[in-house]
């Protein structure tokens, strides 16, 4: 039992929003045994309504919730008042012990476009009173709508603030589009239950349950994660995948408010359907996972080929396919709005002349996408908005037949929520990507939250609503976007300037926009509060709890600013940074600005107009632990962001490096580091393998150079002659890694293998349009690589007092989106 669990059954000081006579009320006194799992609504047309709770006075129990195995009779009622004066329907249902004691009523004949109230009462405990909602009557035209969509409410990853922010807001209805909960390995009927009682035992999670109905339909986690129709997404326990299905599928249902005709039998349970908010919207809920082909190339992101782009691979299946579509041509709603899973519009993670995807999204089924998307083309149903979860971050794309060409007309607006709760380890990888997807208009994963939707016939705008700290149950949250569609006008226009800390990055000399400027927050202590960077139009957002602080801005090429900032309680703040071009200079108390950056500001930074790179002067990596020092950590070129591992430069080995370990050699140590110019740094040590030999690095740095010269002088002290391997090796642990040997082009071996270059270079690149090279005096060397990492190798022999130097330029630049992103290595002389 956790925290919040803990915290929730004592009755403690997890505040939920009362919808009684009292404003605010303790967790406990809300929801009483045995009604600790609060109450729901769900699913309602114009005259009817799904009812939801279940009886579990210990929900942790994963056997029985605390119930005896028996039925138990459960008394209901709705009343068109809060205070119940006015009863209009009530009896009585029995919770049965099979279906571990849910209780499920539809209630009919009820008025359309309705708001009532509804509560249970078992063995003389009352639950706390809930609402809810009937839909106008169809034909009719409603002037307003107001509901929100959510997804992905990992219970680790913090108490759902943002569905404390959402149980304050006046809305109709909440669509959740997925993920309700997170799979474990166990994959029995006792797993599920127990963590979708789990799941309910968060306060804010029942309050917006309560306060509101749902509509509801599952992505992976419900299962588990990534499986494909029959097909299972990993090992699990070892149980049939089917079964497992089922059993995921019969606990969802079972805790959630769903229409009896979505019962499953077995592993199969029809989820897609069709609700009309009257002739105002009509929705479309899909379900792409139970009926979905596998992931094309054993999943994950890659580049599509081949079976990608079989025609007969589908999403949806083809009678979910032919249903939508069907659904779309005879629509007379003013929106057509399709609420699903993964996100529609095409990401290319690549920004080369090739294409990395994510397979598990509408890209792994292009044919499946364009039938759809076309359709929508051919067809014109009224703005047609597509609402999807699953990346747990903010998006806001146009939709169009031909992604590639950005001037191919928009035909759809797609909504991507950030999560509820689950974390987005990828946003950097996004964020790199951004400048090859024009489509995407707005972007931002720091965040979580949800999307709130106002509709009008004249307008659809949405509210991306997000909370600072997932892990803070009273996080503030804020509007970090607002967009607009307006009535026969595809294509969303940005509507507000956003709460928060904002502003723009630009040239000085120039006022061109920053791409990859690194925005740090920092309080009076000097600590981080917050970070983020300038998207591909310079501009930045970021929240930041009301306070005095320090904003600083740091980009590849340009000198630091820092500016002091107040911070208020409401409003936002506008911090905009025209930045200077750097010249040469050797420093601490800067970093390289990145994902992968690894060193501190005790570490010392090369840095010029053109490239930054930093030393390590006391940094440790764990992969080369005790001889980190002295080794570049961090690097990237003017308008990136770093995304190396590490070099390890220079190596001196007693033997020559052999096997998938070659890289990781650790055989020199150095004993100082220092800046002995202002445009040079100093490492002086010794080699490992063999004391005698002493290694001394020259690093140097000069304006206008894509380059720092690195010059490592290896002396033999010692009194006997010494015969040694020395040379480097590049690690790229950014997207798309991938390694390149002049002569040979991309290397693609999963194990490494000799290489004799065609000119003195080797190199790394990823998918962000950067190149990484060593380029060397000459080409006495042998190139040992793989995909991933490459490796310069040759042999020296050192009589005493004799000294051998290693000369190579350290590279890092924009490679233009060449299709041989290395050529450009070709061209430093």
């Amino acid at each position: 039992m956790d925290r919040r669990s803990l915290l929730t059954l004592t009755g403690g000081a997890l505040g939920a929003l009362a919808l009684t006579d009292f404003p605010q009320a303790s967790a406990a006194e809300l929801d009483p045994a045995p009604f600790t799992l609060g109450v729901a609504s769900g699913e309602p047309d114009h005259t009817s309504v799904v009812l939801w709770t279940r009886l579990a006075p210990d929900p942790l129990d994963a056997a029985t919730g605390g119930m005896p195995a028996q039925p138990a009779p459960v008394r209901w009622s709705v009343a068109g008042d809060e205070g119940f004066r006015q009863v209009i329907a009530s009896g009585e249902v029995t919770a049965e012990p099979e279906a571990a004691h849910t209780v499920r009523v539809l209630v009919g004949d009820l008025a359309p476009d309705r708001w009532y109230w509804y509560r249970f009462e078992a063995a003389g405990t009352r639950s706390r009173t809930g609402r809810t909602r009937t839909l106008p009557a169809p034909g009719t035209k409603p002037d307003h709508l107001r509901f929100a969509f959510v997804s992905c409410q990992s219970w680790v990853g913090g108490p759902y603030p943002a569905y404390r922010d959402l149980s304050e807001q006046d809305v109709d209805f909440v669509v959740h589009l997925g993920d309700y909960i997170y799979e474990t390995t166990g994959g029995s009927l006792s797993e599920f239950r127990r963590l979708h009682a789990l799941y309910k035992t968060s306060p804010d999670l029942r309050a917006a349950h309560a306060r509101f109905p749902f509509f509801l339909t599952w992505d992976d986690h419900e299962v588990q994660n990534n499986y494909a129709g029959a097909v299972a997404g990993g090992a699990g326990d070892g149980r049939p995948f089917l079964e497992r299905r089922a059993n995921g599928y019969q606990a969802y249902y079972e805790h959630l408010p769903m229409r009896p005709q979505q019962r499953p039998d077995g592993p199969d349970t029809l989820m897609y359907r069709r609700m009309d908010f009257g002739r105002l919207a009509q929705f479309s809920i899909l379900d792409t996972r139970q009926y979905r082909s596998d992931q094309a190339l054993g999943d994950g992101r890659k580049e599509p080929t081949g079976e990608v782009y079989d025609p007969a691979r589908t999403m949806t299946g083809p009678v979910q396919e032919q249903w939508l579509l069907a659904g779309l041509a005879a629509s007379k709603a003013t929106w057509n709005v399709i609420g699903q899973q993964t996100i529609m519009a095409q990401f290319d993670y690549d920004l080369g002349p090739g294409q990395i995807v994510n397979l598990d999204q509408w890209d792994g089924y292009p044919p499946a996408r364009a039938r759809i998307l076309d359709f929508i083309a051919a067809h014109q149903p009224a703005n047609p908005v597509v609402l999807s979860g699953d990346w747990h971050t903010h998006w806001v794309n146009d939709l169009k037949t031909d992604f590639n060409d950005p001037a191919s007309p928009t035909i759809a607006t797609e909504f991507v929520g950030t999560s509820i709760s689950s974390g987005a380890s990828w946003d950097a990888d996004v964020r790199q990507g951004l400048p090859t997807n024009p489509h995407v208009k707005f972007y931002n994963g720091t965040y979580r939250g949800y999307v709130l939707c106002d509709v009008t016939p004249q307008r659809w705008r949405s509210d991306l609503r997000i909370v600072l700290k997932a892990s803070d149950p009273a996080s503030p949250a804020y509007t970090i976007a607002a967009f607009e569609v307006r009535d026969g006008v595809p294509g969303a226009q940005r509507v507000d300037d956003g709460d928060g800390l904002v502003g723009h990055v630009t040239d000085r000399a120039t006022g061109a926009p920053l791409v990859n400027v690194e925005i740090t927050v920092t309080d009076s202590t000097g600590t981080v509060v917050s970070r983020t960077t300038t998207d591909p139009s310079g501009d930045y957002v970021t929240f930041v709890p009301p306070g005095a602080y320090t904003v600083n801005a740091n980009g590849v090429g340009y000198e630091l600013a820092a500016v002091a900032a107040t911070i208020g309680a409401n409003g936002q703040t506008t911090m905009n940074f025209p930045l200077a071009r750097a010249t040469a200079r050797a420093q601490t108390g800067r970093l390289v600005p990145g994902p992968q950056s690894e060193a501190s500001t005790s570490d010392i930074v090369l840095s010029n107009d053109m490239l930054a790179l930093a030393v390590s002067a006391g940094t440790n990596d764990s992969q080369l632990s005790g001889v980190t020092v002295g080794k570049p950590l961090d690097v990237a070129a003017v308008g990136h962001l770093d995304q190396i591992d590490w070099l390890n430069l220079p190596y001196a080995s007693a033997t020559q490096p052999r096997g998938s370990n070659a890289w990781q050699q650790r055989t020199v140590r150095t004993t100082t580091v220092e800046i002995t110019s202002p445009t040079t740094v100093r490492a002086s040590g010794a080699s490992v393998a063999i004391p005698d030999i002493e290694v001394v690095t020259t690093y140097s740095i000069t304006t206008g150079d894509w380059w720092v010269t690195a010059e490592s002088v290896f002396t033999n002290r010692g009194a006997t002659a010494h015969t040694l391997w020395i040379g480097d090796v590049l690690d790229h642990d950014g997207a798309g890694q991938r390694s390149g040997v002049a002569g040979h082009g991309t290397i693609t071996l999963s194990a490494p293998a000799d290489f004799t270059p065609a000119a003195a270079w080797i190199g790394m690149t990823g998918s962000d349009r950067q190149t990484y090279g060593l380029v060397y005096e000459d080409t006495a060397f042998l190139a040992y690589a793989c995909g991933i990492w490459v490796m310069s190798q040759r042999q020296i022999a050192l009589d005493p007092g004799s000294s051998c130097t290693l000369r190579r330029r350290i590279v890092a630049v924009d490679n233009g989106a060449a299709a041989d992103p290395f050529a450009v290595l070709g061209e430093i002389r």
